[in-house]
């Protein structure tokens, strides 16, 4: 296996390449969307037997009626024995690291990290790790060479770039999470919300999404203010965390009534 990836590859051939050569293949994706974060292409290159399903993420799924976050042991099984997971619960690292060795006898296995950009691969891989192994950043796109990692003595991982099919449209990617916008997301999200309170359609829509009452909103940020607190997303120091509500915001984009 390459050790780096040269700049003239096609990403798609290497990542081919990595999946033929590695034991257990990893594949992440976004626990608040399933199916359109998956990499059906490298599924098929994988095979069911080395392939392991991580839906990433669980702790900004919606919380249930009591308003308290849904613990993945209360969520619907994955497909051959995925798990639901949260790169920021190391309770889940045996667990995981387990689940990995189960998929091969091989030792030791030398698995790699693939999936959308975006959905936590790094992060995971830190936490498998209990160490900065890799950079992590709220931009898409940051891992861009190979590195591979110890986990432990018999479990070796690498964290692929984030792939996405070709043919994407570029709103569908902004709603994943999946593009790079260099800060353009927040931007997205403020003057869909400018276009939501012009809207009565789209006021109640939004209601029923996010199971919150607009009345008195006249502006973005105060919107967004009331996704994230109804979602219970806060910063250090009990700030509300506007970012992670627009990113929610963008990502309901696509389910909501054309106008």
């Amino acid at each position: 296996m390459k050790g780096r990836l040269s700049g003239e590859m096609n990403p798609w051939s290497s990542l081919k390449d990595m999946i033929h050569g590695a034991d257990v293949i990893i594949e992440v994706v976004d626990a608040r969307d399933l199916t359109g974060t998956r990499l059906l292409l490298a599924e098929k290159w994988a095979g069911s037997k080395r392939l392991l399903l991580l839906a990433n993420k669980t702790d900004l799924l919606p919380p249930d009626q009591s308003s308290k976050p849904i613990h993945p042991s209360r969520l619907p099984k994955l497909q051959n024995g995925g798990m639901w997971v949260s790169a920021k619960d190391p309770s889940l690292r045996e667990k995981i690291i387990s689940t990995i060795l189960s998929r091969t006898k091989n030792r030791p296995v030398r698995a790699i990290l693939i999936g959308y950009p975006n959905v936590g691969k790094s992060t995971l891989l830190n936490m498998l790790a209990q160490r900065k192994a890799a950079k992590v950043s709220a931009v898409a796109g940051t891992t861009k060479n190979l590195q591979w990692v110890n986990i432990n003595e018999e479990l070796t991982i690498s964290d692929y770039r984030g792939m996405f099919p070709k043919y994407e449209k570029k709103d569908e990617l902004v709603r994943k999470g999946a593009l790079n916008l260099q800060g353009d997301e927040e931007g997205y999200a403020y003057k869909f919300a400018e276009k939501i309170l012009r809207s009565e359609q789209l006021k109640k829509w939004l209601e029923e999404k996010f199971n919150i009452e607009l009345g008195g909103v006249h502006d973005s940020e105060a919107l967004l203010s009331k996704i994230a607190e109804r979602r219970k997303w806060y910063k250090k120091g009990g700030e509300l965390n506007l970012e992670e509500a627009a990113r929610a915001l963008v990502r309901a984009m696509a389910e909501a009534p054309e106008m």
